[in-house]
């Protein structure tokens, strides 16, 4: 089954290269990715999205042309969407992603990198919304009930969706009954968040960097980019500093380890001291980690009890949030 789906993605990766006009004889070297389906093909990089309905990538070559130089987003070749899947080409940049090369990084290169990070993420959230001649450019997953966006925002549209959930099978009502109580209480933690917010990068981890050796040559993939507020952003950090394997291609997922990203939130904090400022920043965290994870349970539903289920499973995650043992209560933030 496995090689039944590789052809099918290397067959959509030769129609891209077809309809793009791109050279077929440069080849296609698969590259892992966690997502979407990557191609190296010579110079290029080729992304193919094949969820149905979905634009995401049409919606990131739109963003693309308003992101600040900072991030050194590639150049875009092309983009195309055809009856199964939408594709977007770019030109292939040097460098090693970031949680690949992190393994071997000495502990100064390693806090070298965060403070670069920093840099392009203060940059991105300097941003405000994108306008092209037509409005504003909306991100297509927040026109429609779905369950595309990370985080299921705002508090009210957690309830509603920790509702549904108290619906399937396998999930205690209790412990959904709780998890929405917290959503009650932090959820005054967002009031006064009432000014225009900047962009963020929605999917801001060390997957989406690459690294030069000694400095950050891009960062990638803004298919989640959307106005919002900044500590989104640190949600995402802090939840891959916890998990790294879960977020990272699975061929060095078993070299991801959560130890060697113990000091990132300390690195992080001291190159972006605003990004930690909020007074009830602990709150808005737990927030963000049960409108992320409760989409993670109704995609992905218990399939036997609880404590039967991967200790990475949503509904663990979320039993751990309601009982403050969350990845939060071991890092430095």
């Amino acid at each position: 089954m496995q090689n039944v789906g590789m052809a099918g993605a290397r067959l959509r990766a030769y129609r891209t290269l077809r309809d793009a006009g791109l050279d077929e004889s440069a080849g296609l070297e698969r590259v892992p990715s966690a997502f979407n389906e990557v191609w190296f093909n010579g110079p290029n990089v080729v992304r193919v999205n094949p969820t149905p309905g979905t634009h995401r990538l049409g919606y990131e070559a739109a963003l693309a042309k308003h992101l600040p130089a900072a991030v050194q987003y590639p150049e875009i070749i092309a983009y195309g969407k055809g009856p199964t899947a939408e594709w977007l080409v770019l030109k292939r940049v040097p460098g090693m992603v970031l949680s690949r090369a992190w393994p071997t990084m000495t502990e100064a290169v390693r806090r070298d990198a965060v403070w670069q990070l920093a840099e392009g993420l203060r940059s991105i959230h300097a941003t405000g919304q994108p306008v092209d001649q037509y409005g504003p450019i909306r991100p297509p997953f927040l026109d429609r009930d779905t369950l595309e966006c990370p985080h299921q925002l705002p508090a009210s549209r957690v309830l509603t969706l920790l509702g549904r959930a108290s619906r399937m099978r396998f999930v205690d009502p209790g412990l959904i009954t709780a998890a929405a109580d917290l959503v009650e209480s932090t959820a005054s933690a967002f009031d006064g968040d009432d000014k225009a917010p900047g962009l963020v990068h929605g999917d801001a981890h060390f997957e989406n960097v690459l690294w030069g050796g000694e400095s950050i040559t891009a960062i990638l993939d803004f298919e989640w980019s959307r106005p919002a507020p900044a500590d989104i952003d640190l949600d995402m950090i802090l939840r891959f500093c916890a998990d790294p394997a879960l977020h990272v291609a699975a061929d060095y997922g078993h070299l991801a380890n959560a130890r060697d990203y113990l000091q990132v939130p300390v690195w992080l904090k001291a190159a972006y001291p605003e990004l930690f400022a909020h007074p009830r920043l602990h709150d808005r965290l737990v927030l963000y980690d049960l409108a992320y994870d409760v989409r993670h349970l109704l995609l992905h539903p218990p399939t036997g009890p609880i404590d039967s289920l991967s200790p990475h499973h949503a509904i663990r995650r979320i039993r751990r949030t309601v009982d403050g043992r969350s990845h939060l209560g071991w890092m430095e933030i």
